[in-house]
């Protein structure tokens, strides 16, 4: 098995020790994808080790994806970037053979969750903060999610999913915010979806529903810290949430209405996103 040493300096402060002599540093982005597409495509097993964060992570999945190697070639992350929510929902121990869940959106590839509404906003915000004043990851999110609160509430959305049990769960109407996630993390401490497995074959589907920005700020909390709904049943944790919360096992979904879409931290604009379970497609090991 060739070993391939992928290093993306921009990620969180650009430092991380004990780079072997051979990696490949990145150049800008969209460079880790076609590099490793590239070498995909000479070696169909080789083992890609990436130093970055989520935003380089998920260009190495889609670089494997492109080349249709993910049941050859295999990955592994060194988490190096200032969220590396990826990560947090794998197992931690060394050397471990996963066959990770990836997520299909479009005629695009994700490894860890989809955000619409309120989320993506915060993201697309942050990405603006982080970079004009060059503040720490988690800190930027923090401001965007402040500077977001402040503004109109809720798009209307459109929805249509597929469940785990073959029913269709359907909704339209004004949404705060909608998550499909294979993993439980995102913006570096929100554990928004704790039931989330990237190896059990599904996806979770996250909605909530417009709300008042007092009920917001009861919400959030719980939306952050993984109680907002119980990881074992999937159940909405407190009654007075439960017509306001909807989290269920998808295997696909069809989201309308939207003006953009994030996707693993990269802001896609678009009106609609198909997006579909993809099981066991892609070799990880730890």
């Amino acid at each position: 098995m060739k070993e391939i040493y992928v290093y993306n300096p921009a990620a969180g402060r650009g430092n991380c020790s004990c780079l072997p002599e051979n990696v490949y540093y990145t150049t800008c982005p969209g460079d880790c994808r076609r590099y490793i597409t590239q070498e995909c495509l000479q070696d169909p097993s080789a083992h890609f080790t990436v130093y970055g964060g989520d935003g380089t992570l998920n260009e190495a999945v889609c670089g494997i994806m492109d080349a249709q190697c993910g049941k050859s070639a295999y990955l592994t992350a060194v988490a190096s970037g200032s969220g590396n929510d990826t990560v947090k929902t794998l197992p931690s121990d060394k050397g471990l053979a996963l066959n990770l869940d990836v997520i299909k959106h479009n005629d695009q590839y994700s490894i860890n969750m989809l955000n619409m509404g309120f989320d993506c906003n915060v993201v697309a915000t942050h990405s603006k903060i982080k970079k004009k004043f060059k503040i720490a990851g988690k800190i930027s999110y923090i401001l965007g999610v402040i500077v977001e609160f402040f503004k109109p509430f809720g798009e209307n959305f459109s929805i249509e999913a597929t469940t785990v049990g073959g029913e269709t769960f359907s909704y339209s109407g004004p949404t705060l915010l909608c998550c499909v996630c294979n993993g439980q993390w995102c913006g570096g401490s929100f554990h928004n979806s704790p039931a989330s497995d990237m190896t059990d074959g599904v996806l979770e589907l996250m909605l909530v529903k417009k709300t008042g920005r007092l009920s917001f700020l009861k919400l959030i909390g719980k939306y952050k810290n993984g109680t907002l709904v119980d990881k074992d049943t999937c159940r909405v944790t407190l009654p007075k949430y439960k017509d306001l919360v909807t989290y269920l096992k998808v295997k696909s979904v069809r989201i309308s209405g939207i003006k953009q879409y994030c996707a693993d931290g990269e802001i896609i604009a678009d009106t609609k996103v198909d997006v579909c379970v993809m099981p066991d497609a892609l070799n990880y090991l730890t």
